[in-house]
């Protein structure tokens, strides 16, 4: 009965929009990767499995001349187009990529 009870109210403060903090953990997805041809920066937070997906602000830069240059952001997912073949480093989420990217 307790966790019925648990369930019940988790749910009323979901559809009344209460903030409360869930029973199971929360997941932080972060990643920063390339293909051939884009760049892909993901940063969310999942309530798994019962919650929703929480999408967080990221921007991906480029490293020009030792500053970073914002080429694209968004929130939750955000992909940058490669336009040339020239190895440029990208930064995103504290991490760095060096890829035939221009």
């Amino acid at each position: 009965m307790p966790r019925r009870f648990a369930v019940i109210a988790s749910g009323v403060a979901l559809l009344t929009g209460a903030t409360t903090v869930p029973a199971h953990a929360a997941g932080v997805i972060q990643n920063f990767s390339a293909t051939a041809t884009t760049l892909n920066a993901v940063n969310e937070i999942s309530y798994f499995p019962l919650g929703p997906i929480i999408p967080l602000p990221v921007s991906i830069s480029r490293v020009v001349d030792g500053s970073p240059q914002v080429v694209a952001s968004g929130k939750g997912f955000v992909q940058y187009q490669c336009n040339g073949t020239a190895v440029t480093t990208y930064t995103a989420l504290d991490r760095q990529l060096t890829v035939p990217c221009g």
